[in-house]
C-alpha cells in the first residue's frame, strides 16, 4: 500500500472541494525540516507524510520511545515535544485499525492533538464543531475509504447542537444536523452560504438565518486555516 500517495490524493481531493478558499489572515507557520519535530505549529499529516516518506510504513509499528531516539539523529532535529509525539501517535491510530471512526472516546482523544492540545485521559475535553471538522479533514488526508460508527456519529452532532450549529457544511454535512428542524430555513441557507464561504465577510442581520451563517464562518475559517497550514508546510517538506 502506498500510503504517501493516499495522503497526496486525500490532500488534493480536499483542495479540489474548495474546503480552502476562505482567506484566513493568520500567518502560516514557520516550519523547516529542523525545526519540524519542536514546532507546536506542525501539522499531524505532514509529521505523517515525513516519517512515511523515511521509513517507510516500519514506523507504524515503533515505540514512542524508538522515534524519540531515531527522529533527532535522522532529521536533524534536537528532539520530538510532547505535543507533537501525541499527534504523532494519533495519526498512527488512523492507520491501524478504525477505532478512530467507530469509538468517540478515541476520537475525542485524537482529535484534541490534531487541533494542537494535549489529550486528558482522565476528563472529557469537550471539542467544539470547529475542532470536530478539523479532526474529520484530518482523517481524510489518511484514509477516505473509513465510515462513522452511529456513536461517533452521535457524538458530533452532540457538539454541533451545543455550539448552536444546526446545519453544518462539509466536511459535516453528512451528520444531517437540524434537517429535521422547521425552524431552519436550509433554502435560504445553501442560496446565501456559498457567498459568505467566499468573501469571508459575517452577515451584519438579526435573523436565525444570520446567526447560523455566522457560526457557520466561524467554523470555515478555523478549518480554512488548519487546510492552509497544511498546504504550506506540504510544500516546504516536499520541496526539501
Amino acid at each position: 500500500m502506498n500510503f504517501v500517495q493516499e495522503i497526496r490524493d486525500a490532500i488534493k481531493r480536499y483542495c479540489d472541494e474548495g474546503l480552502d478558499d476562505v482567506v484566513v489572515t493568520a500567518k502560516p507557520a514557520k516550519v523547516t525540516g529542523v525545526n519540524l519535530f519542536q514546532q507546536p505549529e506542525a501539522h499531524p499529516t505532514v509529521l505523517d507524510l515525513v516519517l512515511l516518506r523515511k521509513y517507510g510504513p516500519e514506523w507504524l509499528t515503533w515505540e514512542p520511545e524508538t522515534l524519540a531516539w531515531r527522529i533527532p539523529q535522522d532529521f536533524r532535529s534536537s528532539g520530538v515535544s510532547d505535543l507533537n509525539m501525541h499527534k504523532i501517535q494519533a495519526m498512527k491510530t488512523l492507520h491501524f485499525n478504525d477505532d478512530y471512526w467507530m469509538q468517540w472516546e478515541v476520537f475525542n482523544w485524537c482529535l484534541q492533538p490534531f487541533n494542537n492540545q494535549y489529550p486528558n485521559f482522565d476528563i472529557l475535553q469537550v471539542p467544539s464543531t470547529a475542532q470536530i471538522a478539523v479532526a474529520v479533514s484530518t482523517a481524510a488526508d489518511v484514509r477516505g475509504d473509513a465510515h462513522w460508527s452511529d456513536e461517533v456519529e452521535q457524538f458530533m452532532r452532540s457538539v454541533c447542537r451545543f455550539d448552536g450549529i444546526f446545519y453544518p457544511r462539509k466536511p459535516l454535512a453528512f451528520l444531517g444536523v437540524g434537517t429535521e428542524n422547521s425552524v431552519i430555513d436550509h433554502a435560504t441557507i445553501d442560496e446565501r452560504w456559498p457567498k459568505v464561504k467566499r468573501t469571508g465577510k459575517m452577515p451584519g442581520g438579526s435573523t436565525i438565518v444570520d446567526e447560523q451563517l455566522r457560526r457557520m464562518l466561524e467554523v470555515n475559517t478555523f478549518l480554512s486555516d488548519n487546510r492552509q497550514r497544511l498546504q504550506s508546510q506540504m510544500a516546504l517538506v516536499l520541496n526539501e
